[in-house]
């Protein structure tokens, strides 16, 4: 049913605890694909035992970063869905046979789920847990990501043929998840699914050993947005206003034309 695409670089203990999530599934009808753009460490083969028959790991070469590695991955999938998974985040047991009840004999085109974010120490092994977020998607519309990525990319499930056209773009640094989805949105019809099966790990802001590039090119956070706004149009009057009032809140003004 399902193919778990997992970029990862240089996060072994992290990456070990995204797969313990995946052996820990409840439905076992999926797929593992682990893209390590680093060979810096040893792959982690006691969950890759017990991942036997279910799992590919490659070591690629060429440009760090995490659009590559899902590229490569989105070029092995062969099941019907594809499920994105940070190398730092987790699924709880149910998360799968909960997205795979949903999907049910229907064939949704894409999924979305509720998650939680879960603020860890990790200075300590394994990391400490500090505080917890419970976060839902239920509110989240097409029109809405139009102006806003309220999605984390681990919550959402993919069916094969809408994202086969799509890609990716290696050239942004950051928000290339929400770009993403903008393109495999396109006349396609996104389905909520009432579970919290997704946790998003997260050092807290300003943590040194917090190494993701959302929390770290804030200066990028301005001229990507004006990017995708150019690149996939508002729907409508009401979605190009709700771009304009965000612009607004950068250091300069913008205007209807570039939302």
């Amino acid at each position: 049913m399902f193919t778990i695409i997992i970029p990862t670089h240089e996060r072994p203990l992290l990456l070990r605890r995204a797969l313990q999530s995946l052996i820990a599934q409840t439905y076992k009808d999926f797929q593992v694909i682990v893209v390590d753009d680093s060979a810096a460490y040893v792959p982690p083969f006691p969950e890759m035992v017990q991942l036997t028959g279910r799992y590919t790991y490659v070591i690629r070469s060429g440009t760090l970063g995490p659009a590559d590695s899902r590229n490569m991955g989105l070029d092995l999938v062969r099941t019907p869905y594809v499920i994105f998974l940070d190398d730092d985040d987790s699924f709880e047991p149910g998360h799968l046979q909960a997205m795979a009840d949903h999907i049910g004999t229907g064939a949704p085109e894409l999924l979305h789920c509720d998650y939680r974010i879960l603020y860890e120490d990790r200075t300590q092994n394994p990391p400490t847990p500090l505080s917890v977020l419970e976060m839902q998607t239920a509110h989240v519309t097409y029109d809405s990501v139009h102006v806003n990525n309220g999605i984390p990319n681990s919550c959402l499930a993919y069916r094969r043929d809408v994202v086969a056209p799509h890609r990716f773009p290696t050239d942004l640094l950051i928000y290339e998840d929400w770009d993403f989805l903008l393109a495999c949105m396109r006349g396609r019809t996104l389905s909520y699914v009432p579970t919290a099966g997704v946790n998003i790990h997260k050092s807290p802001v300003g943590a040194p050993e917090n190494i993701r590039r959302g929390n770290s090119r804030k200066d990028l956070t301005l001229e990507t947005m004006l990017y995708i706004y150019k690149t996939y149009p508002a729907p409508n009057m009401e979605t190009r206003l709700a771009r304009l009032s965000i612009l607004n809140q950068g250091s300069e003004p913008a205007s209807l034309d570039q939302c």
